[in-house]
């Protein structure tokens, strides 16, 4: 197999040869949903939001997560703040108000678009759509690291 230049790969090339389906719940579902779509899938660092179409909605991240969780069980600092924080959140349990906007790329993106969102944005993956916002799959950091590690030899 001859090597492609990383200037000339797209997301689709690297897609190809990923393992496993990214994290998914639909936007009626509740947090505890979500948590155990990403105890399912030990590929995923974060739970992507779909509409029955299966159009993609939003994100929500392990951090969030975890942060509910600690407000939950009480190991967040205290004080007013925090204790404001958990009475707003006590009584959401729907994904789609935790959800945030995501960023994403198609399999027609250059890996170097999608390396340089995941750079801007601080992400380690971006969930990727088809022309009608499906998700199709997830490119996750480590297979770019796969496919750029001979620059290091450079």
């Amino acid at each position: 197999m001859s090597e492609v230049d990383i200037k000339d790969l797209r997301v689709g090339e690297v897609h190809e040869s990923m393992i496993g389906k990214p994290a998914l719940v639909n936007e009626d579902a509740q947090l505890k949903d979500a948590v155990e779509a990403l105890t399912h899938n030990m590929i995923s660092r974060k739970v992507y939001v779909v509409d029955g179409a299966g159009k993609l909605k939003g994100v929500i991240t392990i951090e969030t997560l975890l942060r509910q969780v600690g407000y939950r069980v009480g190991v967040r600092e205290t004080g007013m703040i925090s204790f404001f924080k958990f009475l707003s959140g006590i009584f959401k349990e729907n994904v789609a108000e935790f959800m945030d906007k995501p960023v994403t790329v198609t399999d027609r993106h250059k890996i170097l678009d999608a390396l340089r969102m995941m750079v801007e944005h601080h992400l380690n993956d971006l969930p990727i759509i088809d022309d009608e916002d499906r998700i199709v799959g997830e490119l996750h950091s480590l297979e770019i690291l796969n496919h750029t590690k001979n620059i290091f030899n450079e």
